[in-house]
Parts: structure tokens; sequence; C-alpha cells
């Protein structure tokens, strides 16, 4: 029987990072399920879904983690998740769907578009955003993939973006994300 765990890792982005976790993995046994890098700034952040033999608990991850994150001044954690919670269904139980967004940088950008969306149950399952200088004001660009439930109506939806747009000066597109199945 397998056990599962989510690593985070966060830290000064440099050289090394993904090849020092990945070894510590590797040496350990461990296989890298799902993951997620990214560099926001200067700043480096991973988070990954591994798997591993029974007998193996969070803790034992410490000291193979204390070098690397000593050398590269890393904050790392490890927790241990269920088997039942790591998903092996399709990724999406509604329709995926992509919302760009785009408009002069303000704060609330993110928290009105994400309230609106949990106000429809509709589960955000990945973001991005990014401050692009612009001529005479930086311009905030945001991309989220969601599932929307098919009982939500895409033109309702629509018609309440069109209300945020309005009210916050910025621009809201959604189309839906075509899904191969295999």
């Amino acid at each position: 029987m397998r056990k599962f765990f989510v690593i985070t890792a966060i830290g000064k982005d440099r050289p090394g990072i993904v090849a020092g976790v990945s070894k510590v993995l590797f040496d350990l046994g461990v296989n890298i399920e799902d993951s997620s890098m990214t560099i926001l700034r200067s700043e480096f952040a991973m988070i990954l879904i591994i798997s591993t033999e029974e007998g193996v608990d969070a803790s034992d991850f410490e000291s193979h983690f204390r070098e690397l994150s000593d050398k590269l001044s890393l904050f790392i954690s490890v927790k241990g998740i269920e088997e039942r919670e790591v998903c092996s269904k399709k990724p999406y139980s509604g329709m995926p769907y992509i919302i760009s967004v785009i408009g002069t940088d303000k704060p609330g950008i993110v928290y009105r578009v994400a309230q609106l969306l949990s106000s429809k149950k509709i589960n955000i399952t990945d973001l991005n955003t990014k401050v692009v200088p612009g001529e005479r004001t930086p311009v905030y660009t945001m991309i989220i993939e969601v599932d929307v439930p098919e009982y939500v109506d895409i033109a309702l939806l629509e018609e309440e973006f069109s209300l945020l747009e309005k009210e916050m000066a910025i621009d809201i597109s959604i189309r839906e994300i075509e899904v191969l199945e295999l």
C-alpha cells in the first residue's frame, strides 16, 4: 500500500532547487506524481504530490531535506495526505473553463473575481497573475482555470462579469476548455 504526501518548497530562485529536491526524493525511492513549480518575481515555489511505501511518516523527510534546506535557504514542508484524497478520476466534475482578466493594477481584483466564482460554487483549479509595466500605469493580468458545475448558466455568469468589469474598470473573458477524452 502506498502513502501520499504533499511537499512544498519556497525560497529565493536559483539553479539547483528542482534538482536538489528531486534527488532527495529519488534517493528515498519516492515517486513524484503531480507537481507545480513557478518563479514569482525572485522567489521560487514548488508543490508536489508524492507517493512512497507504507511505513514512511512526514518526519522521515526532515533529516533528508535539512542539508538541502540549509544549502539553498529553502523553507520545505511535508504533510501526509490520505489515499482517498488523491484524485484519480477526471480533474473536473463540471466543465473546465478559462477566464482572462486584464486591467489597471489595483487592490481587490483577485478577491472580487474569486468571490464571484465562489458565490456560484465554481472551483478555481489554477490561477496565475502578473503585473506588467505599462506606458502610464501597471497592467494587471490574471488567467484562471475553473471547474464550472453543470447547473451554472454561463450567460448569467457573463452578465455578472460585465457588472464587475464596469465597477473595477477591468476586462473579463471566459471560454470553455476542450477536454480530450483518452
